[in-house]
């Protein structure tokens, strides 16, 4: 139970710390061998690009974990002035839909992934399954409708506690 508690509380952080530092290292490497050493390589340049889509898609869902994503919320905070339960009400909407948009990308994402695992297609220069390249949009998207899905069961919870303060 305390693993699942630490990777609930931490799986974006430690995904997005790895491949950040992991990316980094790949274009200090780069740049030393270009401009010291004037020779370029092709598969760290290819690597650290896959790196960074993948570090792009578990970041999206960290913000979402920590609701540091962009928003327009303006209406909500209008209405929280007027009545905070229509105010929680139109953010639980929000979150639907969100969700709603999120379960469009997770299974198109996945045809995308399924369709490459059939091709077989490889990168150029690592040969690396373009499979494992497009994993990252999934997996980003499935982490992030977890997390909605955690907001909108809080925003029941809150909504709950607003009806019965009122």
């Amino acid at each position: 139970m305390k693993l699942y508690k630490h990777l609930d509380e931490h799986i974006e952080t430690y995904l997005s710390a790895t491949l950040l530092i992991f990316f980094s290292i790949l274009c200090v490497f780069q740049v030393v061998m270009r401009y010291i050493f004037n020779e370029s390589l092709t598969w760290s340049e290819e690597l650290s690009r896959y790196a960074f889509v993948w570090f792009v898609y578990t970041s999206a869902a960290y913000a979402v974990r920590y609701q540091r994503h962009v928003k327009f919320n303006f209406l909500v905070y209008l209405l929280h002035k007027i009545s905070p339960v229509y105010s929680q009400i139109l953010k639980i909407i929000a979150l639907f839909c969100w969700i709603a948009f999120l379960l469009f990308v997770d299974y198109y994402s996945i045809q995308t992934v399924i369709n490459q695992f059939n091709l077989g297609q490889v990168s150029p220069a690592n040969r690396i399954p373009m499979y494992i390249v497009y994993l990252g949009l999934p997996l980003g998207a499935l982490l992030m409708t977890f997390r909605v899905s955690q907001h909108i069961i809080n925003s029941f919870i809150e909504l709950k506690r607003f009806k019965e303060s009122h």
